[in-house]
């Protein structure tokens, strides 16, 4: 499921400026969420990364696809990881760079430009809502992964009920995950499966989130790549 017409891929970039992250612009956190002052976020990451060493333990190298301002990038560095962080975001690399120290580049995954094979861990948490091509960002995923790497990532889930119908949006009555401009595809369970196993994965742990959690709406997914794609040898 996607938006129609879709933001080209530099309009989407301008959308993730300081205004978005401190909710003070049209589209992004609202201003009681505090996105950059909240450390209480700290403990999700924690949380995921130790699900990610679940498959996977450091040491080794762990990528962080749309890292934003660092959270899950610091988790993982206090955790024993060889971090990077990736974001299109000047104003979100610039943060973690400059309070946190880490170690982020600006751009896209495949802009990076990562060596085949060399990274064993590999997040995109609430990433694949927000790209262009979120079967590109798999593709490039499943090249720079190791043989038995591990993707996890985060995305709105499609099918979740709406937790308020009675107080929901009108113009979200038939979708209440929609949120353009920024989220321009959805997946569901089977449609997130899907593309995984098209990309070389497989998935190991799949679980959606309803009402009493913060992640409400949300799925994360755990997959290990299984098989390389025909045309991946390196050319970095």
């Amino acid at each position: 499921m996607y938006v129609i017409p879709r933001p080209t891929p530099a309009e989407l970039a301008a959308l993730y400026d300081e205004a978005y992250f401190r909710g003070t612009g049209p589209v992004g956190y609202r201003p009681d969420e505090d996105y950059i002052g909240n450390d209480s976020r700290l403990e999700l990451f924690i949380e995921r990364t130790a699900a990610v060493e679940r498959y996977r333990r450091p040491p080794g190298v762990l990528v962080d696809v749309g890292c934003a301002t660092g959270f899950a990038l610091r988790a993982a560095r206090d955790r024993g990881w060889d971090c990077l962080g990736i974001d299109v975001s000047e104003f979100a690399v610039n943060f973690a760079r400059e309070h946190y120290g880490l170690n982020v580049v600006k751009g896209t995954l495949r802009e990076a430009a990562i060596p085949s094979e060399s990274v064993d861990a590999l997040t995109m948490w609430d990433l694949l809502e927000h790209v262009p091509s979120p079967r590109q960002e798999c593709v490039e995923a499943n090249r720079v992964l190791k043989p038995g790497g591990v993707l996890a990532l985060a995305t709105p889930d499609a099918d979740s009920p709406c937790p308020s119908p009675e107080t929901c949006d009108p113009a979200k009555a038939a979708f209440w995950q929609a949120k353009p401009p920024e989220h321009i595809h959805y997946f569901s369970p089977a449609t997130i499966s899907r593309l995984l196993a098209e990309t070389g994965f497989y998935v190991v742990n799949l679980t959606s989130y309803g009402p009493g959690d913060c992640r409400l709406g949300a799925m994360e997914v755990y997959a290990l790549k299984v098989r390389a794609l025909p045309g991946q040898q390196d050319e970095r």
